[in-house]
């Protein structure tokens, strides 16, 4: 063999040496790195924020929004089909707006601080009026005047929205 020629069989380039353990290896620990980033990225949420802030996922809001939009598309339902409500629709009427006050409540309504400034400015007059809505419904003889003011409610939030 000349001085100058290389052996082919003593080749030391790293790319020959690495095993197939090494890789999967380095995979696991990236893997496992980002997963605790994210989870760390969630504890520091809870740690900056007050202990009286709700974080509102946007998918939350929206199917909470949805359900309300449902709901009072049931009641209007139920007092459009005929002049006199009898006693089982009111019934009906009065656990639609219970289901309402729930969905109210689970978006902060009480003066609790959330992420989405616009519903803190007016979730509580819309607890009021759902409030107010679900007493009359429920007094004897029932008033659904206050129903009107539901529908108005979100009528004035959301009629320059594009949701």
């Amino acid at each position: 063999m000349k001085k100058n020629q290389l052996n082919t069989n003593t080749d030391s380039s790293p790319a020959r040496h690495r095993t197939p353990g090494r890789t999967q290896v380095r995979w696991l620990l990236i893997s496992l790195l980002s997963a605790g980033l994210l989870i760390g990225c969630a504890q520091i949420r809870k740690a900056t924020y007050p202990s009286d802030f709700v974080y509102l996922e946007q998918n939350q809001i929206r199917s909470e929004m949805a359900l309300l939009s449902l709901y009072m598309r049931e009641i209007d339902a139920i007092l459009l089909d005929d002049s006199t409500v009898s006693s089982a629709q009111q019934e009906q009427i009065i656990k639609i707006l219970s289901k309402v006050d729930n969905s109210v409540d689970s978006l902060g309504a009480g003066n609790i601080r959330t992420n989405h400034l616009v519903l803190d400015d007016h979730i509580d007059q819309f607890k009021s009026d759902v409030t107010v809505a679900l007493r009359d419904a429920s007094s004897d003889p029932p008033n659904y005047f206050a129903l009107g003011r539901l529908s108005g409610g979100c009528v004035a939030c959301h009629q320059f929205r594009d949701f």
